[in-house]
């Protein structure tokens, strides 16, 4: 007997339907969460927090200023 043989008759394509689901359940939450629209602000928010000059936490002060 072959290994593909016993592998096929383990009936193990079970666990790869499985993920599959549960691949696409966890993807379809991620975008419905990305696209909702209140988390739009956010987003916003996140995308432009590396431009805001907003003040420092003490202790956090770098010594090139």
């Amino acid at each position: 007997m072959r290994l593909s043989e016993i592998m096929s008759a383990a009936g193990l394509q079970i666990f790869a339907e499985i993920g599959l689901v549960l691949f696409v359940a966890i993807f379809a939450g991620v975008l419905v969460y990305t696209f909702t629209r209140k988390n739009r602000t956010t987003f916003d928010r996140a995308r432009t927090a590396p431009l805001d000059d907003a003040p420092r936490a003490l202790g956090d002060l770098s010594s090139h200023e």
